[in-house]
């Protein structure tokens, strides 16, 4: 498990995460890769369009699908127009399909972060990223003896 940070080019570890060596013999591993959108909104409007239900709307079937996975959602901004639009974003996604609120967590960026994805993003003030890290779901465990 990793997230990615703009201002180093390596993943940040967290340092209790082990891998595993092995497979083990009974159980069986899925990955699920890493999926990356940006939505972007219109100027001083928090308002979610349709296209952006369409997007939300493909993140929020995964997340009920594979309940192993979360959601992190970037912000680069701080002012009060941007949390609007983070909450509308997050009722959105919990409200439509039941998603626990603590599968989706709110990432503000550093200045430094955001200083650098201005440089790739002409529209930065109204976008805003949603990530679900790359997961690797284990659908059995031997210690228990279960699925």
């Amino acid at each position: 498990m990793a997230i990615h940070s703009f201002s180093q080019t390596n993943p940040i570890s967290h340092p209790l995460v082990t891998e595993l060596n092995y497979y083990p013999e009974q159980g069986m591993l899925v990955t699920f890769p890493t999926h990356y959108d940006v939505i972007y909104f219109e100027n001083n409007s928090s308002q979610l369009t349709i296209n952006m239900k369409t997007i939300l709307n493909n993140i929020g079937y995964l997340l009920d699908t594979y309940k192993e996975t979360y959601l992190v959602i970037t912000l680069h901004t701080s002012d009060d127009l941007a949390y609007d639009r983070l909450y509308s974003v997050v009722d959105y996604i919990a409200m439509q399909f039941k998603i626990e609120q603590e599968r989706i967590q709110i990432m503000l960026t550093s200045q430094e972060e955001t200083k650098h994805y201005k440089q790739y993003e002409k529209n930065w003030k109204n976008s805003t990223e949603l990530i679900m890290p790359k997961t690797i779901i284990v659908t059995y465990d031997p210690e228990l003896g279960m699925y």
